[in-house]
């Protein structure tokens, strides 16, 4: 069993952070909030914990933050359409309506991440503000 234990130790278990391509502009208190409650699953800045280092736990950490990072990833913002910007914000939007983000069992390990009232607001705003900007954006490049 020992050697077992051991011997996974040597597969790979996808614990990268690959370089940014571009972050996403946001007010200091919103890229605050993001960065404490979303970049460890949704950006390349994830701070691995040193569970992620110990198989089996590290394939599922990564697998959650490939997935997470799939999702929605800030670090690759400036790469994405702005259609896809929209949709992310919509989704990001949706997420915090019903409460799924971040999710529970992230919280659990790291209560820091947990949004307050304000942080919500403050994120809806935000994304209500994006929203409208892009809409706005995309009015003026069709009247061109």
């Amino acid at each position: 069993m020992m050697a077992l234990l051991v011997g996974i130790q040597l597969v790979p278990s996808g614990v990268i952070n690959p370089a940014s391509k571009g972050e996403v502009s946001a007010p200091p208190e919103i890229h605050d909030t993001l960065r404490r409650s979303c970049y460890d699953c949704h950006s390349n800045q994830t701070q691995w914990p040193w569970y992620a280092h110990v198989a089996p736990f590290s394939w599922a950490v990564a697998r959650d933050i490939e997935l997470g990072r799939r999702q929605l990833n800030f670090s690759d913002w400036g790469d994405y359409y702005p259609v896809t910007r929209k949709r992310k914000l919509q989704w990001m939007g949706r997420a915090l309506q019903q409460g799924v983000m971040p999710p529970l069992s992230y919280q659990l390990i790291h209560p820091a991440s947990r949004l307050s009232r304000q942080d919500r607001a403050q994120l809806e705003r935000w994304i209500d503000t994006q929203l409208v900007s892009a809409a706005s954006s995309s009015a003026s490049k069709a009247g061109d």
